[in-house]
């Protein structure tokens, strides 16, 4: 994939392991993105131009070296499935723009503590003259805004499940010319995917999340739509990997390599590493006491909490390997555990959020939930 493909393509009829593009992959590629950049597919997506959530999307956190997207408003990993599952083919592409090894604690984080105030966005009521999200008319519209939001996550999902088509079916039986056996596992696989991308999209939100527990709650949803998903593909797919032979693995191999062929071991291990503590914050457990102020039951209770996001973070830290797999199938399974890890750090810090936020009062509530703000506008 180049940065100047276009889009309307048909796929090659000639086919070199050099590095495996095929003008039908580049045009797989655009037909989703409707953009020229297969590496910036991600930033032409349909929810960067939804009114509702293109305010959350360019804030200055976000502006960092990966690019990571994490959190857009009330929706969490927007195109994960594209995340996902083209980064297991195609990782080189994808290593400086939101890629899958940037997810992690961060998210957690952000889940909980949240930068974007789109209780705000609802209800009109920003306070700053412009607004960092446009006119939309203070406190007036309220319900309106609301079912807009609503919308735009859940045309996100509809959208990501249509990604279904980028999986380079064809493109593989094109590259690996595979026999008779093979095509059927190949077939299986194709099946596998449909599935899949049907599961990612009964694992989204369908309403919208204000408070933190209920943030986390969708993120849990969300991260056990992709396990399931990965689960139902990575087997078709090393089965199929499996039935091919040396020179077949390497150009199907070989459809994942940039174009001056694979990174150097060591760089590419850095950069993995990179990418995994690219998000990595601080727990504000100070904060958070500062903030809410608890009384001594309630302080136990955070002290829990707290010890759940230690333990949470190193379950995510040790789900990082120490290098990039060199094949498709080791790449999904590798992103698998990731995600299990993160799903299991949801799971830890969960319950623990919950008695904690049952025991505040309204006021404390009001105030713990300012938090995230207060917290990213000192970065």
């Amino acid at each position: 994939m180049t940065p100047n493909a276009t889009a309307g393509g048909t796929p090659a009829t000639n086919h070199t392991a050099r590095n495996g593009r095929t003008a039908g992959l580049h045009a797989s590629i655009n037909r989703l993105s409707g953009a020229g950049s297969a590496r910036n597919f991600a930033a032409h997506r349909n929810f960067a131009h939804s009114a509702a959530l293109r305010p959350f999307l360019n804030d200055p956190w976000r502006r960092h070296h990966h690019r990571h997207l994490g959190w857009i408003g009330p929706l969490f990993w927007p195109y994960a499935y594209g995340t996902v599952f083209y980064g297991a083919l195609w990782p080189y592409e994808y290593e400086d723009y939101d890629p899958f090894w940037a997810y992690g604690y961060g998210d957690v984080y952000e889940a909980i503590f949240p930068p974007d105030d789109y209780g705000s966005y609802v209800r009109g009521d920003y306070g700053a003259p412009a607004g960092r999200y446009g006119s939309y008319g203070r406190g007036r519209g309220g319900a309106a805004r609301l079912a807009t939001l609503k919308r735009s996550v859940a045309q996100s999902c509809t959208d990501e499940a249509a990604e279904v088509t980028g999986w380079p079916i064809d493109q593989i039986q094109a590259v690996v010319q595979p026999d008779r056996q093979q095509r059927t596992l190949l077939d299986d696989l194709g099946n596998a995917v449909v599935k899949a991308s049907e599961l990612i999209k009964s694992h989204c939100p369908t309403q919208v999340a204000f408070t933190a527990p209920a943030r986390l709650a969708d993120m849990q949803q969300r991260l056990d739509g992709l396990v399931q998903a990965i689960n139902i593909v990575q087997p078709p797919l090393a089965k199929f990997y499996d039935s091919l032979n040396d020179e077949q693995k390497a150009r199907f191999n070989a459809l994942g390599e940039p174009a001056g062929g694979r990174p150097q071991g060591q760089q590419s291990a850095q950069n993995l590493q990179s990418q995994c503590g690219e998000t990595a914050v601080a727990w504000p457990a100070d904060q958070i006491g500062q903030v809410v102020r608890p009384n001594g039951e309630q302080r136990a209770k955070l002290d829990a909490l707290d010890a759940a996001a230690g333990e949470a973070a190193d379950t995510i830290k040790a789900a990082c390997p120490s290098e990039l797999p060199a094949t498709p199938p080791d790449r999904l399974a590798a992103e698998g555990k990731r995600l299990q890890a993160i799903l299991q750090a949801v799971e830890t810090i969960r319950p623990k959020l919950n008695d904690f936020y049952a025991s505040l009062s309204n006021e404390q509530k009001a105030r713990f939930n300012t938090i995230g703000r207060q917290l990213f506008a000192q970065r």
